[in-house]
This record gives structure tokens, sequence and C-alpha cells, in this order.
């Protein structure tokens, strides 16, 4: 599977934004908050930091040849138009489409967008609907000296722990589209493989920015909703569906709808679906691009009695290492729609306490992907 859950137990209240963009005409109040959610977590995908294997074989990855480190320009990046890190056109003139960069891992296809950072690049950064912060590796923080905005943040992830350090990002841009300055953290990412570096991640904090993002897996590209709004920072709750519509220019043969919860907490961003196994009550899952198989947790799966699959995912990271059971999931659904049943990793116990993930070996089954976080809906289209 591909996760590091990072919750955070330090104190965030210095990381800071203006407006609370998408969720200020409807916010629910924080008991609600606190009954829905038992957590709030920077969930920081790690796709990028896996390999698979039946049992306790771990195959290599087959991707494309890259010989660069996270911290230098990628030799090939992923196509991005003809701008490169020259020209960045402002992200508040139009919507735009930018091209990205598929990648198959295991049973899930990964996303990559070329990021530029003071005009240096690109560096491949995964698009990660999952990590509720934006990430940037720290040989890429040390490079460009990026500000520090608070101190050390300790999280608990998955059979490990980590150090982040919350960080302001002035001038960049994503797949030539310039962006506002932003909050980020630094943290020490792994390579998703021999010749595959990892510089970053873009999370549903930048994403949520643009009201809905469609991810084609067919046309490698990704549309995203309307013009870059500015950063939300007041905490709040929204439960979808709301009478937003989803751009029509996103609508494309939708085959699968299902309500979301968007919640917002310290200018980071958490995108949840409702999942049922085998007619079960609605089960809150973390929708996780950057995730190549989608996970439960342990208790979950024990209510649920999930059968064992006998067989188990590898996770390999630089700070730990852990070896996950695999379950059969059944019978499950995604709002209305029925999903292919298949195996899926279960969580050990950590302190980052969630239901489960929602990852891309569901998501690449169909065609293309819509989080509109604006409406709190999730599209997905047919194959």
């Amino acid at each position: 599977m591909g996760e590091l859950l990072l919750a955070f137990v330090a104190d965030r209240r210095n990381w800071g934004g203006r407006d609370l963009g998408f969720l200020n005409r409807r916010r629910a109040p924080s008991s609600v908050h606190t009954r829905s959610v038992l957590r709030f977590s920077l969930v920081m995908s790690a796709v990028v930091a896996l390999a698979f294997g039946t049992s306790t074989a771990v195959p290599s990855l087959a991707v494309a040849s890259q010989k660069s480190t996270a911290s230098k320009p990628i030799a090939s990046p992923p196509r991005t138009g003809s701008a490169g890190c020259a020209r960045a056109r402002p992200a508040d003139t139009s919507p735009s489409v930018l091209s990205v960069r598929i990648v198959r891992i295991a049973q899930g296809e990964a996303a990559f967008v070329s990021v530029c950072i003071e005009g240096a690049g690109p560096f491949p950064f995964l698009i990660d609907s999952g990590s509720t912060i934006s990430v940037v590796d720290t040989q890429l923080s040390r490079r460009f000296h990026l500000r520090q905005v608070a101190g050390p943040l300790q999280a608990a992830g998955i059979g490990c722990n980590a150090t982040v350090i919350p960080e302001e990002v002035s001038s960049w841009s994503v797949g030539g589209l310039a962006l506002k300055p932003q909050v980020v953290v630094n943290a020490s990412l792994p390579s998703l493989a021999k010749g595959q570096p990892l510089a970053g991640v873009i999370g549903s904090d930048v994403l949520s920015r643009f009201g809905s993002i469609r991810i084609d897996y067919r046309t490698q590209t990704m549309n995203l909703g309307q013009p870059e709004s500015t950063a939300p920072t007041s905490n709040g709750v929204l439960q979808g569906p709301t009478l937003t519509l989803t751009p029509a220019k996103l609508r494309r043969n939708v085959r699968v709808t299902a309500e979301l919860t968007i919640l917002v907490r310290d200018g980071a961003v958490e995108t949840l679906a409702p999942i049922r196994f085998d007619g079960s009550g609605a089960q809150l899952f973390v929708v996780d691009t950057g995730d190549a198989v989608s996970a439960v947790s342990p208790l979950l799966a024990r209510s649920l009695r999930l059968k064992a699959a006998h067989q188990s995912v590898s996770l390999g990271i630089r700070v730990c290492r852990v070896t996950l059971a695999e379950v059969r999931s059944g019978r499950w659904t995604l709002g209305s729609a029925s999903l292919v049943p298949r195996l899926i990793a279960m969580l050990p116990a950590s302190g980052a306490k969630l239901n489960g993930l929602l990852g891309s070996d569901v998501f690449s089954q169909f065609g293309a992907i819509v989080i509109d976080y604006r409406s709190a809906r999730m599209l997905l289209e047919s194959g």
C-alpha cells in the first residue's frame, strides 16, 4: 500500500492563510467535527516508497529510467508543455489543463507533475489527494533555503515516527502554472524506485485551491476547475454533495458519483468518501490518488469479518519497513456503485486513526477521477 500516515502532536497555530475558501458557505459546528472524525492527520502518500509482493518477496518496479536524484532537475520530466521553468503563467488567469506523467506501480497508477521552484527544475512531484499538506523533500528545501515558519513537528506514522518542518515556498509553479506562496512541510522522501526520484508531493491543500480537479489516466492530463484561490485557514467541515455543480467540462461519461466529506484544519485539507462493505454502514475512507493499494484498518477488518488473503504487502521507507497482511474486500461499494472485489492491505495499529484508504488501484480502473472540493463530490468515469 502507499502510505506514511502522519498525525501531528505539536501545536500548528502558526500555519496561516487568509480565507476559508471553498468552505466559507457551510461550516459544521466543532462538535460535529469532533464526532465525525477521530483524528486529523497529515496523510503523506508513500506509493512513492513502496515495493510490492506476495508473501515476503519484494520485486522491483518497472518504471521509466531517470538517473537524477530528488535534489536535482530530472533528466526527462513529465510533459508540461513548452513553458518549462523559464516562463510560468499566472494561476489566477484562467483554468488550465496540465500534462502529467502516469507511472504504473503494482495495482495502481501514480500521477507526477513537473514543479519548478524559484525558476529552477523541473522536479517530479506526486499528485496526491490523500496528502493533506504538500511536501518538499529535505534536499530540495536545503537547496533553495526555504523559510521555516514554525518549529519541527513530531508525527507518528505506520511503524515509525517522523519529524516534519513547516516552511514557505514563495516562488513556485506546477506544470508551467505559477502558484501563490504556500506553507508546505519539509520531510525526507524516499525514491519511488531506481531511476524514479521524488522531489515532493502536491496535496489537497494546493489542489483544493482550484475548486475541482480531474485526473485522466488515459490522456495523462489534469484539468483544473477554476483559477487558483487563496489558501483556507479557518477550520471547518463540508459534507456533500452541496448544490454547487461540478464544472461541465470536468463531467464526461460519469459512471460513479459519490458524496465527499471535506475537512479543513490549520490549512490542511482532508478528503473522505463513504465505503460500504457487503451492505454494512458507510465508513469514511481517505480519497488517496497517491496510494497504489487501498487499505483498511485492522479494527474495521475484524468487525466486518473480512477474509484473510494469506498474502502480504511489503512497505519500505527510509525510516522503517513493515509488512502488511492483505484481506479480501468482498462486495464493497462507493456511493451507489459496486466496486470490483480485490485484495486490500490491512493497516497496522498506529497513532494515526482512520478507517482506511481508497487508492489508485481503484481509481485507475476507471478512465478518470474528478475530485470536486467545492461541491464535496467525487466522479469516476467509465473505463
